[in-house]
């Protein structure tokens, strides 16, 4: 199967994964990932990458837009080999986004990267990057970190509603990239990331706080069953969201971002 635009020999030898299966178009890379997160004998971590998904999922109903040139991929990880206890499952999404941040940087060293609490990273005040996490029921532990990322998929093509608050990298560089540098790029940081949820706590929370975009903003918050607004705090050191409100200060481990200011 032809592989291109991605140097899949790279990627295998590179050391950051163990397992590789590509697909030149597939419906969702977490889909796929949730099938071989069931198998035991699977070698973790473990990628699956498409050149383009038909069918990519963002939180909830949500669904990604993606266009040939996007780096789209879910990495399978197993919990146990992480050292990670379940209570600290949500931080992953936070480390990858933190990952993807400073890989763009790498790439782009002006971009000033955010993280817009809990999963989506913005360059330029515009959304440049989707992460899911989801854990299967059945999973035995595995955890699956799903990443969509604007590269060269310039969003002149987006729909227009779409266009006016997302990016890619090479809307905000205005130079091409090659796919396989950014993916690696991304897997190298996120390695250390995890490295670092696990070895140097104290480090990441800090890493953490620099990168949210949110932090002094008026947020409406989609908490559960109720809306909640107030001026975001930060995150504090377990990640979770801070918002300051009338009614006191409260921090939230999940919940969706309806608006900020």
């Amino acid at each position: 199967m032809n592989s291109e635009p991605f140097d899949l020999d790279r990627i295998a030898s590179s050391g950051h994964v163990r397992e590789v299966e590509f697909h030149a178009e597939i419906g969702s890379t977490n889909d796929r990932a949730t099938e071989l997160a069931r198998k035991q004998q699977l070698d973790c971590p473990c990628l699956i990458l498409a050149a383009r998904q038909s069918a990519g999922r963002g939180r909830g109903s949500n669904r990604w837009w993606s266009a040939p040139g996007a780096v789209t991929f879910s990495l399978v990880l197993d919990s146990r080999q992480l050292g990670l206890p379940l209570e600290r499952w949500p931080q992953i999404a936070l480390a990858a986004g933190g990952a993807v941040c400073e890989a763009i940087e790498q790439l782009i060293p002006d971009a000033d990267a955010k993280v817009k609490w809990p999963n989506d990273v913005y360059v330029a005040g515009k959304k440049a990057c989707g992460i899911l996490v989801e854990a299967p029921a059945d999973g035995a532990g595995r955890l699956i970190v799903g990443v969509g990322v604007n590269v060269n998929n310039s969003l002149e093509g987006a729909p227009r509603e779409l266009a006016q608050i997302a990016t890619s990298m090479t809307d905000a560089a205005g130079q091409k990239f090659d796919l396989t540098d950014v993916l690696l790029a991304i897997l190298s940081r996120f390695a250390d990331w995890r490295s670092d949820l696990v070895h140097d706590e104290r480090g990441l929370i800090e890493r953490w706080r620099t990168r949210c975009l949110l932090t002094g903003k008026r947020v409406c918050l989609n908490a559960g069953a109720r809306q909640v607004t107030g001026v975001c705090r930060g995150i504090d050191d377990v990640g979770r969201l801070v918002l300051s409100s009338p009614a006191g200060t409260q921090h939230y481990l999940s919940g969706t971002i309806i608006s900020f200011e």
